[in-house]
This record gives structure tokens, sequence and C-alpha cells, in this order.
């Protein structure tokens, strides 16, 4: 073996240890499609949704044990930023698989296939907050999303879920590019001798003028791209169909993972990257941010249906987390992880509530809500919890995260963008509390033929019953998360 092979089968050996969430998710998708799946009657395709569970708190256990560290030539990391945003994204597709069971059960498309998707989108998320090169940002990027394009369009009899995931394959496909364009830019500005984010630090801020907007132009390429994959404005256009689109519980899951992976690469990216030429990114981000706000909460008032609700809700939150990567630095960070915990637990909840009045894939109207307090007081009093605390309302658990959130972003100067956050918080509060009059004060409507639910199973009621004890007394644990989980290291 020449010194170059030696070098890598070294590098590939040590680095490896760092990967093995990543590497035991593979192995454990590949077996469940081939050959594990020869032996599973069609009848019996549920027992999928118990063995995913089994599989992602493994790899909860093996990211504990994980230890910190550095490998494959620097281009992947594990440290406190890591290791919490990938126990949020196992976390956020646990709770998706759990409220896939009913749901699957009831349209009849419980696949193995639709399991595996989900775990093979889990490596790309798990790599993508661990990355330190821009490659490797790239890589984790498209093995995320192409996985999440199939699960868009997973019911391939209902044509809208089809189109959704067209239209967010097409303009994934674009981002992308604009992505790895942007990429290319920044390499050539550093003289195409790195694409670490570190030594881009390093490099970016003493380049030569004649290459400044070079620099310029693939910083702002590279915003593009992660902010498409947050959802923000006015790149957010994909959200809104796909969400409707795809199936309820893959709508919850893209709504929390896939967000805590894109906001992890970019705190890392920006953060590190990017830190040294901050004056380029600034600015643009500051307007991206605060057009999320506006932009989302006044959309999502003439909205008609909860998932499209919910959507424009979450470009309005993807507005909010960008203030932690603008405030720059570690309890900034440890505020954007904060915030997606409570958001995980207020979303999940309310996609729980949105599944059981599915029943057989009807029930996503507003209007399906009305008098919901008289047939199901249980389901309603959730929702309500859910989406109050959604609105921010003290002293509910989504309060603390904002506030946190907000106090460090004013103490790092971004005053004006904050005032915008609160008054958008107040508009938000409008269309939310509309919900929660159609479920107490408004007559109950009659349901179209076959959107009864059935009695609520035991993993619904568990889901909805659990999110809502945490949205009622999280604050009260809120100093807690902040002062003791996943002590956040800033590069």
């Amino acid at each position: 073996m020449n010194g170059f092979a030696a070098g890598l089968w070294e590098s590939l050996v040590s680095g490896s240890k760092l990967i093995w969430p990543q590497i035991f998710l593979t192995f454990a998708a590949t077996v469940m499609l081939w050959p594990a799946d020869l032996f599973v009657e069609k009848a019996r395709k549920h027992v999928w949704a118990p063995i995913t569970m089994v599989i992602l708190a493994l790899t909860g256990a093996l990211i504990y044990l994980t230890e910190p560290g550095v490998g494959f030539s620097d281009m992947y990391k594990v440290d406190g930023l890591t290791k919490g945003f990938q126990a949020l994204i196992v976390l956020a597709a646990f709770l998706a698989v759990m409220l896939s069971q009913k749901l699957l059960d009831a349209l009849r498309e419980q696949t193995v296939e639709y399991y595996a998707l989900i775990l093979f989108s889990l490596v790309g998320m798990l790599t993508l907050v661990g990355a330190t090169d821009l490659m490797t940002v790239y890589f984790s990027i498209e093995l995320m999303a192409i996985c999440i394009y199939i699960l868009v369009a997973y019911l391939r009899d209902q044509n809208r879920g089809v189109e959704a995931g067209l239209k967010y394959f097409l303009l994934g496909a674009f981002s992308s590019g604009i992505l790895l364009y942007g990429m290319s830019l920044v390499f050539a500005a550093v003289g195409g001798v790195t694409t670490n984010l570190a030594e881009l630090n390093r490099l970016l801020p003493v380049v030569p003028q004649s290459s400044s907007l070079l620099v310029f132009s693939g910083v702002l390429m590279v915003l593009v791209g992660l902010c498409f994959k947050v959802a923000a404005v006015p790149f957010h256009m994909w959200s809104p169909d796909a969400y409707e689109g795809a199936p309820t519980p893959i709508t919850a899951f893209m709504a929390t993972a896939p967000k805590a992976a894109a906001m992890g690469a970019f705190l890392r990216v920006f953060g590190t990257g990017f830190a040294g030429v901050s004056s380029d990114w600034m600015l643009p981000l500051s307007y991206v941010a605060g057009a999320s706000m506006i932009l989302g909460n006044i959309a999502a008032v003439r909205q008609q249906t909860m998932k499209r609700l919910l959507a424009y809700s979450s470009i309005a939150h993807a507005g909010y987390m960008l203030l932690g990567v603008l405030g720059k630095g570690v309890d900034n960070a440890q505020a954007v992880w904060l915030y997606l915990l409570t958001y995980l637990v207020m979303n999940t909840g309310a996609f729980a509530v949105v599944i059981i009045l599915q029943g057989k894939g009807e029930g996503e109207r507003i209007d399906d809500f009305r008098g919901l307090a008289k047939r199901r007081p249980f389901l309603a009093f959730a929702m309500m919890m859910f989406l109050l605390s959604l609105a921010g309302i003290p002293p509910l658990v989504g309060f603390f995260g904002k506030f946190y959130l907000f106090k460090l972003a004013v103490e790092s100067g971004l005053t004006t963008l904050v005032v915008i956050a609160l008054v958008t918080s107040a508009i938000s509060a409008f269309y939310y509390l509309g919900v929660v009059n159609q479920m107490y004060f408004k007559e109950p409507a009659d349901l179209p033929e076959g959107a009864e639910p059935e009695v609520l199973s035991t993993g619904m009621t568990l889901i909805v019953g659990v999110t809502c004890v945490l949205t009622l007394v999280g604050t009260l644990a809120g100093p807690w998360l902040v002062n003791t989980m996943f002590r956040i290291t800033w590069i």
C-alpha cells in the first residue's frame, strides 16, 4: 500500500468512530430494504414502525456515547453543537415515525421504503450539523434532500402529493445549483487551496481587493442555498405546497428535522467559515429574517387549511431563528437550539391533533375544527395550548424560547429586527386564536364521510398528552435546559 492509500485508510479508520450513528443508520436502513423485507408479509408491514423507533433510540444512544473530535482531514467535527442538534434531529424523526403508524394504517400505505427513507435522510442531517468543510455541507444536504423529495410524493395516488414532490424537487435542484456555484466562487477567491471552514475564516478577510466581488458573490449564493433549506423568504415558495401535499407525519418531520439540520449548518458555516467577512452577509440575512417574519405571519392569516397555516407559521419561525445566526456566539447558538426544541414539542403536538382529525385522509381544513371542544375536549384543549405556545404567550414553553432568543438579539444590537419579531408575533396570535375560536365558540360542522376519527390509539394519545404537558410546564425547565443540556461550543 503506497503512502497516499495508507494515509487515506488511516484517516477513514480514525474518523469512523465519529460517525458511528451514521454508519449504524445506513446499515440498518439497507438491511430493512433487503433482505429483511423479504420475510415480512404485506399484512404485517406495520411492524416496521416500532422497529424504526428502536433503531432511532439506539442511534440516540450512539450520539450520546460518541466522543468529541475531528476527523476525515478536518471535514467533520463532533462537539457540543453537533451532538445537540443531532439529538434534536433524531427526536424529531422518532416522533414522526410515531405519528406515521396510525395514518399509514388508515390509508393502507405501510411500506418499508417509507421508514428506510427517513433513516437515510437522517444520515445526511446528522452529517450536516457536524460538517466543517463546504464539500461535506453540500453532499450532506443532497443526501438529506433527495430522500425528502421522495417522501413528500409518497402518496402516489394523490395528485397534490405528486405535484408537491415535483415542485420541491425542481426548486431544490435549482437551489442546490446556486449553493454549489457559490461554494466554487468562494473556493476560487482563496486561490483554490481549501474549502475547510476554519481555513476560509482565516483566508477570506485577506483576499486581494480584486477578488472581493468574488467573495461577496460566493457568500451570497451560499446564503441563498441555505435559506432555501430553512424556507426563509423569498426562498420559501416550495414550503406551503410541499407541506400541504406531503403525508401529514412527513409535514411534521419536514418542519422540524431538516430545519434543525439546516440551522446547525447556518451556525457552523456563517459563524465559522464566513465570520471574517460578516459585512458581506449580515445585511442581506437581516432582510431575509425580517421578510420571513412579516410575510410568514401575514400570509398565514388568509389560510383555510391547518397544514398551510402551519407552513407559513414555520416560515415566520425560521425568521425568528435567524436572529440567533445574526447574533453570533455560543449563547445565540444555544438560543437557536432551545427555540428548535420548544418548536419541536409544539409543532409535533399540533400535527398529532391534525392527524387524529384526518381520520382516513380528511379533516385538514380549519373549518373541521369547529366545535371540537364539544366533540373532543381533550384534543381541543391540547391544540389550544400548542397554538398559544406557538404565538409565544406566557407562561407556555413557546414564550420562554422566544424570550431567550429575543433577549440575546437585543444584546447583539438587533433591536429593529426584535421589534419586527414582537409585532409579527402579535399578528400570529390573531390567526392562532382564530383556530381557538373555531374550536370553542362555533357549532360542530358535519364532517365528510370517512373523516370521523376512530378511537384514539395509545401512541397518538401519548404524543398529544406528553407534548401538551411539556408545553404547559416547559417554561419551568427552560433555565435548566440552557444551563445543563448540550453545552454548545463555538469553533
